[in-house]
């Protein structure tokens, strides 16, 4: 089944992207563009658990490939050479671990097949940074890490939050920048969302983090039933949506984040 959803995918890809020279790979499973690879395994369960209409389904194909390819045309550029310029790029991220195209990049366990990653930002996207752009910086890679948190929170000094009150509680963060479920790696976020939904900074509430652009979150106090619907929305929106993260739903303090 998976060698004949992977062709449909490469039709579609090859359709849609006539220039870029897509292929199958050699290993099952596999498209490749150039010395690039795109794993299909993450594609196959979001339209194995969620079957789309096929017009739908075509359009996340199209989705995940343009962010890839947006990627792969930017990452010269947005690496610096130099760690003065490098150094406000900066960026921390989420990612799936079933992304193949993360290659050498500095990654971090976060939680079950997640993982935080540090990249560098620019005007076409981001790029994956790797142990040997910090060893040309001269840096360590938690030190980047904290800049990379540093610099998110530098680019939205502002931060919108959509707070919805009432008998069913949530603050949500989507900005569409690319880094809104990242935001949940960041102490002074996490504080704040959690003022927001008990008064106390130092409470402890539930998140999700379903898809790279969407942080949600409601208080420890909703309902049971409430609290299922939110956890089953949280797990469809990481089968449904484009840049998928994670199902589970987590337990957030300012100090730590834990499997719910």
């Amino acid at each position: 089944m998976l060698d004949a959803f992977t062709n449909r995918v490469l039709a579609v890809v090859q359709r849609e992207f006539p220039t870029r020279g897509f292929r199958l790979g050699e290993e099952l499973g596999v498209i490749t563009n150039g010395s690039a690879k795109f794993g299909m395994s993450n594609l196959w369960a979001q339209f194995q658990q969620s079957p789309m209409p096929d017009e739908e389904f075509d359009r996340v194909i199209v989705e995940n490939f343009a962010g890839a390819l947006k990627l792969i045309d930017g990452a010269v550029d947005a690496i610096p050479q130099a760690w003065e310029d490098a150094r406000p790029r900066l960026r921390v991220q989420l990612v799936s671990a079933k992304v193949t195209d993360v290659g050498r990049a500095i990654t971090f366990p976060f939680a079950d097949d997640v993982h935080s990653s540090l990249v560098s930002d620019c005007d076409t996207g981001y790029a994956y940074i790797s142990n040997e752009d910090l060893e040309r910086w001269g840096q360590s890679a938690l030190d980047a890490i904290e800049i990379g948190k540093m610099n998110i929170v530098a680019s939205s000094p502002t931060l919108p939050m959509t707070v919805m009150p009432g008998p069913a509680p949530l603050v949500a963060i989507q900005t569409g920048d690319g880094y809104d479920a990242a935001r949940i790696l960041i102490p002074e976020i996490r504080a704040r969302i959690i003022s927001e939904l008990t008064g106390d900074e130092e409470g402890e509430v539930y998140a999700g983090v379903p898809n790279r652009d969407f942080l949600v979150a409601w208080p420890m106090t909703l309902v049971p039933d409430l609290h299922q619907q939110l956890s089953q929305t949280v797990a469809m929106d990481a089968r449904r949506q484009s840049h998928p993260l994670s199902e589970r739903v987590l337990r957030v303090t300012k100090e730590k984040i834990a499997i719910a």
